[in-house]
This record gives C-alpha cells, structure tokens and sequence, in this order.
C-alpha cells in the first residue's frame, strides 16, 4: 500500500502489515500490527458501512493469525461470523434504500434477493438501535414499503439521537431519504409531514450535513423556505434567505434567492411586491419554472383576475404536455392542482352538495402538494 493510502487508512495498512508478518511466520510482528490495527480502529469515530467492513477484515485476519498458532488457542470464529453480518446487513440495507427511492423517481423496479429474509432479521433484532448504520436503513425502508408512521417516528428518533455516529456524507443522504419520504406522504394528504420535514431540514442545517463543499443545493434551498413559509415561519425564512442565500451556487443564487423572497411576499399577502420578483427570476429551470406558475396561478385567483385565469390554467397544461419526460411522478402532483384550480373556477359556491364533493376530492387526491390552498380556497 502506498505511503498516502496508508495515512489515509492507517487500520488498513496496519492489516496489510499484519498478514504480512503473518504469512513470513513472524508471531510477534503479527500480533504487534494486529493490536495496532484494534486500537486505532476502536478509536473511529464513525460507524458507517466502511465501519463493519473494517471490523470483519480485523477479525478475519485475527482468526487467520490464530491458526496458524497452537491448535489449541481459541478461536474468534463467533466475532468473525457476527462482524461479518453486520457488514453484509449495513451494505444490504443502504443499497436497498437507495434502489428504492430512485425506484419510485423513475418508476423502476428492482429485483431486492434476500432482502425480505434480511427485514424479516432485524424485525426481532434487540440489538438494531445501537448499530444506526443499519438501524436508520432499515426504518426508512419498512416506513417507506409499509406506509406505517411508527417506522418514520422511529427514523426521525434515530437521526436525531444517534445521527452523529454516521459521518456527513451518510448522514446527509439519511437525511434526504426521511425527508422525500415525508414529502411524499403529505402529498398524500398527510398534513401533519409538513412540519415533520420542516424540523428534519432544520436539524440537517444546524449539523451542517446539507452543505456539500460549503454550499447548500438550490433544490433544498428552495424546498426549505418553501415549507417554512407554508408553516408560517415568516421571520425564520427571513433569516435562512439571508443566512444561507450566499452560499447557493453563484450561477443560481440570484433565481432562486429572488423566487423565495417572491413566495414569502405572497403568504404575507404583497401581490405587488410578489410579482415584481417573479419578474426578475429567469427560468432555465424547469422545477423552478413550475412552481413560479403555481404561484403566479395563486396571485391571480386570490386578486380575483378570472379573465385571465382560464387561459393560464389552458397553457400551463399544455406546457406540463411538452414536459412529460422531464416531469416523471411530479407531473401528477401539477395536474391535479390545475384541474382542481379549473373546478374552482365553475363551482357554485352556494351548492353545498357540491362544495362537499368537491372537498372530498380534493382531500382523496393522491398527489396534491397544493391541496391545503385549494381547500383554503374553496371555503
């Protein structure tokens, strides 16, 4: 191993070391390397995959070391067989749950092999809650197959109590998973994920994990003054918009920085100051794009331009037409709102019959990310 992967991984090169005195028949050298290898890995501070992975090759030369000694020395076959399961469960499980939500982005299914087996473990597990590297997996992927909110509480539990033995990189895709997760499901009608997502993005922000090279993504930029502002945190998006602002990439900054400001002018009920930004944002971006129309869609109904909005509703559609490819299961989501927009339009306002059944389509739609608005606006 070269002199800088070696300080790079010093448990590695210590194993590396080890097997080598090993195989030179050099006891004293081997076992030397091997306690070596033991401390600095006990001094890890993170237990990802990499982790176990380590634990399993330590033990496992461990093992080779003792037999090649008296055939009476014992023998650390249970440690080997323990570590090498958690090591196979910690990969398993991580690469399941990322299947699975690119699965549900893409509409692709794979194939999971032994993964039922694996669920089926670690459902009886007493031990799962002190390995979170397979804990948090396995939480994300029952809530996110079962739709069972016990799983989710215990995820959310699990980030925030024991997140910290993952390092950042793990912890913030962790993160993401719970998020989309919730986003999802208030999507669903699930109102009470609002806030849910809203205090995991706060949590991710104050550990810092969302930040990748000193920069926040614009697509969580945006998703997280966007929630604050639907949850009425007026005066804290303010303080993120400024706080965090900067530290989106420079050739968006000014886009998505001014369609934030334009959103939370329009939950404070500022049309005029609300358009005026939207008019400054370019639209290279189509999500971003997307949700300027949405707005500009409720700035019309809530300053009463009917004239106007029938034809909006008409070329909106035909836009998410033009865009079906880019869009995937997102497109639902602004369809359903455009056609309830449209029977917002038509309604009697007096038929309460009909007021009613609209409600209970609109509560019953399956992707509505809207959905709180519309009823807001039906009355």
């Amino acid at each position: 191993m070269p002199a800088k992967e070696a300080a790079a991984d010093p448990v590695q090169w210590q194993l590396h070391l080890a097997a080598a005195y090993r195989r030179l028949g050099l006891e004293k050298a081997t076992r030397h390397n091997l306690e070596r290898a033991t401390a600095l890995h006990q001094r890890t501070g993170h237990h990802d995959l990499h982790f176990y992975e380590k634990n399993y090759l330590l033990e496992a030369e461990t093992l080779a070391f003792s037999e090649g000694t008296k055939r009476t020395a014992p023998r650390n076959l249970q440690a080997v067989n323990h570590s090498l399961d958690l090591a196979f469960l910690a990969k398993k499980l991580r690469q399941s749950c990322v299947a699975l939500s690119h699965g549900a982005v893409a509409n692709v299914e794979y194939d999971t092999g032994l993964l039922n087996l694996v669920l089926g473990y670690l459902q009886a597990a007493p031990w799962l809650d002190a390995h979170p590297a397979i804990a948090l997996y396995f939480y994300y992927y029952q809530a996110a197959t079962t739709g069972n909110d016990a799983y989710f509480d215990k995820l959310k539990k699990g980030i925030v109590d024991n997140g910290q033995a993952l390092p950042d990189s793990e912890l913030r895709l962790v993160y993401l998973l719970a998020i989309n997760y919730g986003i999802q499901q208030y999507n669903k009608g699930e109102g009470r994920y609002l806030k849910e997502v809203f205090e995991l993005y706060r949590s991710a922000l104050e550990r810092g994990v969302l930040l990748e090279n000193g920069q926040l993504s614009r697509y969580a930029f945006k998703n997280i003054a966007g929630i604050a502002i639907r949850l009425g945190e007026f005066v804290w998006t303010e303080g993120f918009l400024e706080k965090f602002g900067p530290k989106v990439e420079a050739s968006h900054r000014r886009n998505y920085t001014d369609f934030n400001l334009a959103k939370l002018h329009h939950a404070r009920h500022e049309y005029d100051k609300a358009m005026r930004m939207l008019h400054k944002v370019e639209y290279e971006d189509v999500f971003l794009n997307l949700d300027a129309k949405i707005l500009l869609l409720k700035i019309y109904f809530e300053q009463d331009e009917t004239e106007v909005l029938d034809s909006f509703i008409q070329s909106f559609q035909r836009f998410l037409q033009r865009k079906n490819k880019e869009l995937g299961y997102h497109r639902e989501n602004y369809l359903n709102t455009l056609h309830f927009a449209s029977k917002l339009l038509t309604i009697n306002g007096l038929d309460k019959a009909e007021k009613e059944r609209l409600r209970s389509e609109i509560i019953g739609a399956k992707a509505l990310g809207e959905r709180e608005w519309l009823l807001e606006r039906l009355g």
